[in-house]
C-alpha cells in the first residue's frame, strides 16, 4: 500500500458535482427534499482521507465553500476543516495560511523522523 510510505496527507475538496434537486434518504422517516444548491467532492477524497486517517498520518484538509459530507463535515474527525484559500488574500490571511502549513509541516516532519 502506497500510503504506508507517506508521512502526511493534503486533502483538497474541490466541487465535482452540483445539484439543487433531489431527495435525501428517500423512503425513510428522515426523507428530505433538496431545495438549495449542494455540491459534492470526488469520492476519492473520502477514500484517501480515510486511509491516511486510519494510518494516523497528519492531515491537512481544505474544501470549497459549499462542499460537505464525509471528511468535509465538521466534527466527523478531530481535524479542522479549512476553507479553500481565495485568489486574493489580505496580508493577515496570507500569514494565517502560512501558519497553517507550517504547523502541518512540523507534524509531517515529526512523523517522518519519529513515527515509523
Amino acid at each position: 500500500m502506497l500510503a504506508k510510505h507517506c508521512s502526511g496527507g493534503l486533502i483538497l475538496g474541490f466541487s465535482q458535482f452540483e445539484t439543487s434537486v433531489g431527495i435525501w434518504k428517500k423512503g425513510t422517516p428522515y426523507e428530505l427534499r433538496q431545495r438549495a444548491v449542494v455540491t459534492f467532492p470526488t469520492a476519492w477524497n473520502h477514500l484517501e482521507a480515510g486511509v491516511l486517517f486510519s494510518l494516523g498520518l497528519p492531515l491537512l484538509v481544505f474544501r470549497d465553500p459549499f462542499v460537505s459530507g464525509g471528511v468535509f463535515d465538521n466534527g466527523v474527525t478531530d481535524l479542522f476543516i479549512h476553507e479553500m484559500p481565495k485568489n486574493k488574500q489580505t496580508k493577515a490571511e496570507k500569514k494565517a495560511l502560512r501558519e497553517v502549513f507550517r504547523k502541518w509541516a512540523v507534524k509531517v516532519q515529526t512523523y517522518y523522523y519519529n513515527g515509523r
